[in-house]
Protein backbone atom coordinates (compact mmCIF):
# COMPACT_ATOMS: atom_id res chain seq x y z
CA UNK A 1 0.00 0.00 0.00
CA UNK A 2 1.65 3.11 -1.26
CA UNK A 3 -1.04 5.78 -0.35
CA UNK A 4 1.93 8.60 -1.55
CA UNK A 5 3.88 7.45 -4.41
CA UNK A 6 7.37 6.60 -2.09
CA UNK A 7 7.20 3.26 -3.64
CA UNK A 8 10.70 1.63 -4.20
CA UNK A 9 11.95 -1.89 -5.59
CA UNK A 10 15.34 -3.40 -4.59
CA UNK A 11 16.07 -6.52 -6.53
CA UNK A 12 19.63 -6.96 -5.46
CA UNK A 13 21.63 -8.84 -3.29
CA UNK A 14 22.71 -6.54 -0.21
CA UNK A 15 26.33 -5.65 0.08
CA UNK A 16 28.40 -7.90 2.87
CA UNK A 17 26.99 -6.84 6.52
CA UNK A 18 24.01 -5.32 5.55
CA UNK A 19 20.38 -6.60 5.10
CA UNK A 20 17.13 -5.99 3.68
CA UNK A 21 14.80 -4.98 5.97
CA UNK A 22 11.07 -5.24 5.21
CA UNK A 23 8.41 -7.56 3.51
CA UNK A 24 9.56 -8.17 0.05
CA UNK A 25 5.69 -8.75 -1.25
CA UNK A 26 4.57 -5.74 0.28
CA UNK A 27 2.02 -4.55 3.05
CA UNK A 28 -1.57 -4.52 3.67
CA UNK A 29 -1.91 -1.91 5.56
CA UNK A 30 -0.35 1.76 6.74
CA UNK A 31 -0.17 0.10 10.15
CA UNK A 32 1.94 -3.21 9.33
CA UNK A 33 4.42 -0.82 7.54
CA UNK A 34 4.70 1.36 10.33
CA UNK A 35 5.63 -1.75 12.55
CA UNK A 36 7.67 -3.41 10.34
CA UNK A 37 9.52 -0.02 10.53
CA UNK A 38 9.68 0.15 14.28
CA UNK A 39 10.73 -3.04 14.35
CA UNK A 40 13.67 -2.45 11.66
CA UNK A 41 14.56 0.76 13.62
CA UNK A 42 15.27 -1.03 17.10
CA UNK A 43 17.24 -4.16 15.03
CA UNK A 44 18.86 -2.06 13.07
CA UNK A 45 20.04 0.58 16.17
CA UNK A 46 18.14 3.29 15.09
CA UNK A 47 20.14 3.68 11.60
CA UNK A 48 16.94 4.05 10.08
CA UNK A 49 16.48 7.62 9.26
CA UNK A 50 13.49 8.95 10.24
CA UNK A 51 11.12 12.09 9.59
CA UNK A 52 12.48 13.15 13.26
CA UNK A 53 15.96 12.65 13.45
CA UNK A 54 16.15 13.88 9.86
CA UNK A 55 14.74 17.08 11.26
CA UNK A 56 16.99 17.33 14.32
CA UNK A 57 20.06 16.93 11.87
CA UNK A 58 18.88 19.96 10.41
CA UNK A 59 18.60 21.89 13.02
CA UNK A 60 21.79 20.93 13.71
CA UNK A 61 23.84 22.06 10.27
CA UNK A 62 21.21 25.18 10.19
CA UNK A 63 22.68 26.27 14.15
CA UNK A 64 26.40 25.78 12.34
CA UNK A 65 25.90 26.49 9.08
CA UNK A 66 22.63 29.17 8.77
CA UNK A 67 19.24 28.30 7.75
CA UNK A 68 20.32 29.43 4.24
CA UNK A 69 23.01 26.84 3.73
CA UNK A 70 20.42 23.76 4.05
CA UNK A 71 20.13 22.09 0.45
CA UNK A 72 16.98 20.63 -0.96
CA UNK A 73 18.31 17.04 0.98
CA UNK A 74 18.61 18.75 4.38
CA UNK A 75 15.24 19.46 4.41
CA UNK A 76 13.94 16.42 1.39
CA UNK A 77 11.05 14.42 3.64
CA UNK A 78 10.12 17.37 6.77
CA UNK A 79 6.94 18.40 7.12
CA UNK A 80 5.77 22.00 6.13
CA UNK A 81 5.86 22.57 10.02
CA UNK A 82 9.64 21.33 10.53
CA UNK A 83 10.23 23.58 7.37
CA UNK A 84 8.55 26.81 9.16
CA UNK A 85 10.57 26.03 12.77
CA UNK A 86 13.89 25.73 10.73
CA UNK A 87 13.40 29.62 9.50
CA UNK A 88 11.85 30.80 12.84
CA UNK A 89 8.78 31.51 11.95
Amino acid sequence: MDTVGNCAVVDAKPADGLKIIGDKNGYTSSDSANKALKDAKAECKDSVETADSKFKAAQAKAAKVGVQKLTQEDIEGLSNEQIKQLRGY
